[in-house]
């Protein structure tokens, strides 16, 4: 379900226009419940069949394992933390079999080094986990089967999220009918054409022009300008997969998280992770960091760094994410730099510069050129004259310079307008007017090559 691609519309429509003619003769809302799951399964059966067969693994073990768990008033916690396990295996094995392994033995077997991770995979089990804890736990009523299989599968989210909780995503899903809103479909088209010009306009050509350019790891400045296209590039990618899962969503009268709210515009990293990926921030909190003691354990701290390195290894199985992890868990320990007393612009500027530094321990794998690399730009000595000068050495023409300097400006113009609707995200985006504009934007600058979504196999 690659949102970029025309294929995942047609395939989309040609499904709706089907339900549609069903919900003619079907007019229950049992029947309406089934045709979405249909629909959500027949799509992410479209991916391949391993992908369909791992979800329904990872279904099926939850679903089988929720009446056995929800008849005892106390299940064992060790029960519980089997069953936990049984849905992470296939996430163990995909993602992390290759690392594991190559860890222990000098080399990972063929079998691990290969594997592609199954759409979805990491995002619908952290769901799926979810719904067995809170189920369990708080002792609620089993949804019956096709609730719950759409609470899995519902095909807007389930590919890179939001990863929902049970409270407020299924209540919706028990009462879905298909139904045609005008309203809803304009709202939900606002966000979809926003979220589309922020994935093929800004993260789509940002992955071009980056490409294009040459790094030399000795040169702080050129070391700076990857980092801040990675910078752009994650947030617009992974934003606009969000936005356009919210606005499919809202147009089928189903409410998401916000997954993003304007993440960048924040002075302290305690916030960034409020407003980035609100979801997966709100999941270990709820599931990881409160049940080891939360603020009330005496080594809360320790417990911090802990959580941030297990949100970097969800993230991608190595050393680097661990890393990522880490280094973000040690800056939300650090105290605001508003408590400084200093400025609030300033504060803004050194913290959206380290965001910009941290997203190298993410995208840069390599551990020798990772170390070289966070070297140059911590070194005052590489700030150089030549190496100023040796910027334009990097870009393969002058067109490339002015593309590079256009996008960067296009980018930080999206960010820059986000921070006038603070209150309300967005909304100057996703206004009649603006979205016309994305639009004739969307059409004019439309990537040569798609790329899949950064979060897609993942």
């Amino acid at each position: 379900m690659n949102f970029s691609l025309p294929a995942f519309w047609l395939s989309l429509f040609a499904g709706l226009a089907v339900i549609a003619a069903a919900t003619r003769i079907f007019r229950q809302d049992h029947a309406h419940r089934s045709l979405l799951a249909a629909l959500s399964l027949t799509l992410l059966g479209l991916e391949s069949a391993q992908t369909l067969a791992v979800f329904l693994f990872v279904f099926s073990v939850t679903y089988l394992a929720l009446r056995p768990l929800a008849a005892r008033k106390k299940p064992p916690k060790l029960l519980l933390g089997f069953v936990v396990l049984l849905q992470l295996l296939p996430l163990l094995f995909y993602k992390y079999g290759n690392f594991l392994t190559s860890q222990v033995f000098s080399e990972a077997p063929s079998l691990l080094r290969d594997l592609l991770i199954p759409v979805g995979l990491s995002f619908y089990t952290f769901q799926m986990v979810g719904l067995l804890i809170d189920t369990v736990k708080d002792r609620l009523p089993l949804p019956s089967f096709l609730n719950c299989l759409n609470f899995a599968s519902f095909f807007p989210q389930i590919v890179a999220g939001p990863i929902e909780r049970r409270s407020d995503l299924l209540p919706q899903l028990e009462s879905f009918r298909f139904r045609l809103s005008w309203q809803a479909l304009e709202h939900g088209l606002r966000w979809i054409i926003l979220g589309l010009f922020m994935k093929l306009t800004l993260a789509e050509n940002i992955a071009s022009e980056s490409a294009a350019i040459t790094i030399d790891p000795a040169n702080p400045f050129l070391v700076w300008l990857e980092c801040l296209f990675f910078t752009f590039r994650i947030y617009y990618d992974f934003a606009g997969y969000s936005f356009i899962a919210y606005g499919i969503a809202t147009s089928l009268g189903i409410r998401l998280t916000l997954n993003f709210l304007s993440p960048y515009w924040t002075t302290n990293f305690r916030d960034f992770w409020r407003r980035w990926h609100v979801s997966l921030s709100q999941w270990f909190r709820d599931y990881l960091y409160i049940p080891l003691g939360g603020n009330r354990s005496p080594y809360r701290p320790a417990l911090i760094l802990l959580v941030f390195a297990i949100s970097g290894i969800w993230h991608g199985a190595g050393w680097n994410f661990i890393l990522w992890g880490a280094l973000h868990g040690t800056l939300v320990l650090l105290p605001p730099w508003t408590k400084f007393r200093i400025p609030k612009p300033l504060a803004w500027t050194l913290h959206f510069a380290l965001v910009t530094f941290t997203w190298l321990f993410f995208f840069e794998r390599d551990s020798t050129l990772l170390l070289q690399k966070v070297t140059t730009l911590l070194n005052p000595l590489t700030y150089s004259p030549d190496h100023l000068k040796a910027i334009t050495a990097a870009f393969p023409n002058k067109s490339a310079i002015i593309a590079t300097a256009a996008i960067i400006a296009l980018s930080a113009l999206a960010i820059a307008l986000e921070g006038l609707t603070l209150k309300k995200p967005y909304a100057l985006l996703t206004n009649r007017f603006t979205c016309l504009i994305l639009i004739i934007l969307i059409y004019l600058f439309q990537p040569a090559a798609y790329n899949e979504f950064i979060y897609f196999n993942f």
